[in-house]
């Protein structure tokens, strides 16, 4: 990825120089890699699950860790939080160093687990009063939002939905108002209309709020100038990581007919093609556009189809290096 730097600062101008910042960073993972046990075989060895994983979530910003299932996503998350051992890296959350003794999750944290384990016989009064043990819950809000949602308060959580599970979990955060809110694939058990308003409700948080907010997600359908900072894994490895949209300026989209010369014949090769329809389509580092055939259409890529295209290379190339245009992940060669 090209990086940016400011123009010469004429000596003669006393006006200040305008400052290329990077935001401070809420969470850093530096080659993380975690095993879990096999299921099937319990004396078999165990199965490593994220593999020398770098990653950065810029505070203040939307980070949307996507890959599809078993890439790795959960196992991430559940480590981060100290939920997993790991077996070597570091991770550092909101300034704390995770991993060692004692050292629990800091203050300002809040965490929807893909799977909300609460027992079966708690209401949601019981949830709420769970949480108050650990920091402040506003209640009037956690009320509010549950009543909004349809999820009945005392109703034990055995008898609820999938759907008014995940409402109760994602209520039980938000109202611990936190600097770091993290949710695994919370869209996954929700209808359409209920993943809509979720998203305009997190949009309106981080739109209101100094927060951070990082989403393990397969499906970004919707997300489209919502996430700021994308995270592509596969296989337990990032295998693309930055800026949505810097990333969506270095790829185009390359869309051509099967009766037009294949494309990458004379230019660079597609990253990730598929063709349906009659239609080859694949992705090109903006730096090897030259030379794609003249009768192919290139455009920039959304944010949805850079990550498909990506992950299909990632799956059917062995995990090497998605483009010269970005910078090889750390164990993605």
């Amino acid at each position: 990825m090209s990086a940016m730097h400011p123009e010469p600062h004429d000596q003669g101008d006393h006006h200040p120089s305008a400052a290329i910042t990077t935001p401070p960073t809420a969470v850093r993972v530096q080659g993380l890699t975690a095993e879990l046990p096999s299921r099937d075989r319990p004396y078999a060895a165990p199965i490593r699950a994220v593999r020398e994983l770098d990653l950065s979530v810029p505070a203040g910003q939307v980070t949307a860790l996507v890959g599809t299932n078993g890439a790795g996503k959960t196992t991430t998350l559940r480590t981060m939080i100290g939920a997993l051992p790991w077996a070597a890296g570091s991770i550092e959350v909101l300034g704390t160093e995770m991993g060692a003794a004692g050292v629990a999750l800091p203050a300002g944290v809040a965490v929807v687990p893909d799977t909300p384990d609460y027992p079966d016989r708690w209401t949601a009064r019981t949830v709420a009063r769970a949480h108050s043990t650990v920091g402040p819950v506003d209640p009037a809000l956690f009320e509010a939002r549950l009543t909004a949602h349809q999820v009945p308060l005392d109703r034990p959580v055995g008898r609820l939905s999938r759907g008014q599970l995940t409402q109760l979990a994602i209520s039980a955060a938000l109202a611990q108002d936190p600097r770091l809110l993290i949710l695994d694939e919370p869209l996954a058990r929700l209808d359409p209309l209920a993943r809509t308003e979720l998203v305009d409700e997190l949009r309106d948080l981080m739109a209101h709020d100094d927060r951070t907010l990082l989403l393990s997600t397969h499906d970004l359908e919707g997300m489209d100038r919502f996430v700021d900072h994308l995270v592509v894994i596969a296989d337990g490895r990032a295998v693309l990581e930055g800026d949505v949209e810097t990333l969506c300026e270095e790829f185009l989209l390359v869309e051509q007919t099967r009766e037009a010369r294949p494309a990458g014949e004379s230019g660079a090769e597609l990253i990730g093609p598929t063709t349906a329809g009659g239609t080859t389509r694949g992705l090109v580092a903006v730096d090897d556009a030259a030379g794609q055939d003249p009768e192919a259409s290139l455009r920039r890529p959304t944010m949805n189809e850079l990550v498909t295209h990506c992950l299909r290379a990632a799956d059917t190339s062995g995990r090497r290096a998605l483009s010269p245009a970005t910078t090889p992940r750390r164990g993605a060669e």
